[in-house]
């Protein structure tokens, strides 16, 4: 028997030691570089090679022809979601890369591959499945440029795909291949918890890492207050105590000339993915890096910060699912007898201690005027080398200002193909009615119509004004129904609430029918809401691509 353990423990040893000549291009460069597709598809097929654990399979393919990989780590040699009704394992899914001059996530994201699949972190698949996105913008990745805003690495990728779209604002819209494929892994692979790591450049402050749920103000309140309350605090403090790195609630300070008044987040849009995942009644994390750290302090830390929520969940998983069925429950039974809220106010939080520093308010000079945009003011914050830690209230919740009542479904009216191409992509449920019918109905009565005067990710945003009215409308077959009786009712609402500043007619997919041929004057929103399933014959019709 101490001759067999002393074997295994040998070829444990062996092992690891094999999988610690595998570096990354960070690595290998003291953190000088950052990888190429080229570097991150090879590592990764290097690691699958070595470890029965890991499996590489194709996300989507970019505009450029390149394939994304998505790398399944398990210990049940799991590679497709089906597999997942064998072993009733819980999925997180761990993405980096999405704007392409972030890198660190990148790279630690495949530090994270190797180490699990070496057996050096141990114990993180008991309880979970993992899920991999490395190189999510691996069309922007090769695009090396000079221009970064971050302390290293001195050539970096580029913010947009191949389309020149920015992917963490495509989750409405689904125009990128790249999103949509993450989609529909969404829908198939059923993920308890996303995390998205980033990089970003606002207040300064000490802390390299922050993080934030997923916060549109329709997303499941018991979502957010779980993260808040019980995941990030012990999150936060592994990352603390047992890897040494300070983290903060993502945000900036609420006015960069007075620090005290505040920290705040400020983006709730369900554009962004960590909101629109939370619409889907599933936790999110936005993992935000401090780019005034050194590039090596950037990856080490949200190695550290995504290896400690792995410890967690690997002990909570279960509990969070329990978590996100109850609300998949809950919304498609009851979701749509409460109100929609179309606009609102931030509020409080919580307090926060931002650790950061003692700045100067220096007035702009003439001649430097043009340097900053106009929005700046008549003052820059300097930030100076004595610290400063803040205790200050946080700004991350929202209350309404303005809301909507819901039906139990929206009715289609034909031929509006892109807006049920859209839908099916999402993964939400739709049938087809067969035969005409006539029901007492409300449609929303537009009354002014304003357009953006710019370009906004490849579309002019329509805002509506207008009220529901309620009328006796005959619906010819071919229409569509829409039932608010699935989990996906959040997000139903969001994209076809017409005043929401999501929703699809915000987007543009109803630019062509919303105003009268040769005039100016509104014309019919296509889509009705009704109150109770209509009692005809109707047929599902499958889903997205």
């Amino acid at each position: 028997m101490k001759k067999y353990l002393a074997t295994l423990l040998l070829i444990t040893c062996f092992a690891i030691t094999a999988f610690a000549q595998l570096q990354t291009v960070a690595e290998q460069s003291d953190y000088a570089r950052t990888s190429l597709y080229s570097d991150v598809m090879n590592f990764i097929y290097q690691v699958q090679k070595k470890s029965p654990l890991v499996k590489v399979v194709p996300l989507a393919t970019t505009t450029e022809g390149r394939m994304i990989p998505m790398v399944v780590l398990s210990k049940e040699n799991i590679s497709r979601p089906v597999d997942l009704r064998i072993h009733d394992k819980p999925v997180v899914l761990i993405m980096a890369n999405i704007h392409a001059g972030e890198v660190e996530g990148k790279e630690a994201c495949q530090m994270l591959i190797r180490d699990i699949a070496s057996g050096k972190i141990e114990g993180v698949l008991d309880n979970q499945v993992l899920l991999f996105i490395p190189i999510f913008n691996a069309d922007g990745n090769d695009k090396l440029g000079h221009n970064r805003r971050d302390n290293g690495p001195e050539l970096a990728g580029v913010r947009h795909n191949g389309q020149k779209l920015d992917l963490n604002r495509d989750y409405v819209k689904l125009e990128t291949p790249e999103v949509k494929g993450l989609i529909r892994a969404y829908d198939a692979w059923d993920p308890v918890l996303l995390v998205d790591m980033h990089t970003t450049n606002g207040s300064y402050h000490r802390e390299p890492v922050t993080y934030t749920p997923g916060l549109n103000p329709n997303g499941d309140q018991n979502l957010a207050d779980y993260m808040w309350k019980e995941f990030f605090p012990t999150v936060s403090a592994t990352l603390k105590t047992k890897y040494g790195y300070d983290s903060v609630p993502y945000g900036n300070f609420v006015d960069r000339l007075a620090p005290e008044k505040g920290w705040e987040n400020d983006s709730y849009e369900a554009r962004f993915g960590t909101n629109y995942i939370s619409v889907r009644n599933r936790f999110a994390i936005l993992d935000e890096n401090y780019s005034y750290a050194d590039y090596k302090t950037r990856v080490l830390a949200s190695y550290s910060f995504i290896r400690s929520i792995l410890e967690f969940t690997n002990q909570n998983i279960k509990r969070m699912r329990e978590l996100v069925r109850k609300s998949d429950i809950a919304t498609a039974s009851i979701y749509h007898e409460q109100l929609f809220t179309l606009e609102y106010k931030p509020e409080k939080t919580f307090n926060v201690t931002v650790k950061s520093y003692v700045f100067e308010n220096e007035k702009i000079k003439p001649e430097d005027r043009s340097k900053y945009p106009p929005w700046i003011g008549e003052y820059i914050a300097k930030k100076t080398d004595t610290l400063k830690d803040y205790a200050i209230p946080y700004f991350a919740s929202t209350s309404p200002v303005r809301t909507t009542k819901l039906p139990a479904g929206y009715i289609i009216l034909p031929y509006q193909d892109k807006v049920l191409e859209n839908l099916l992509n999402h993964g939400i449920s739709v049938e087809k009615i067969l035969e005409p019918f006539t029901a007492t109905l409300e449609n929303f009565k537009i009354t002014k119509i304003e357009n953006s005067e710019t370009l906004f990710q490849g579309h002019i945003f329509t805002k509506v004004e207008g009220a529901y009215e309620t009328a006796e409308v005959e619906i010819p077959a071919d229409s569509y129904y829409v039932s608010m009786n699935q989990p996906l009712a959040r997000l139903i609402a969001v994209l076809l609430e017409p005043e929401h500043s999501d929703s699809l007619l915000s987007w543009g997919f109803f630019d062509r029918v919303i105003i009268e041929q040769w005039t100016n004057r509104p014309s019919l929103y296509p889509v009705y809401r009704i109150t109770a399933r209509p009692s005809i014959p109707m047929l599902g019709i499958g889903t997205g691509e």
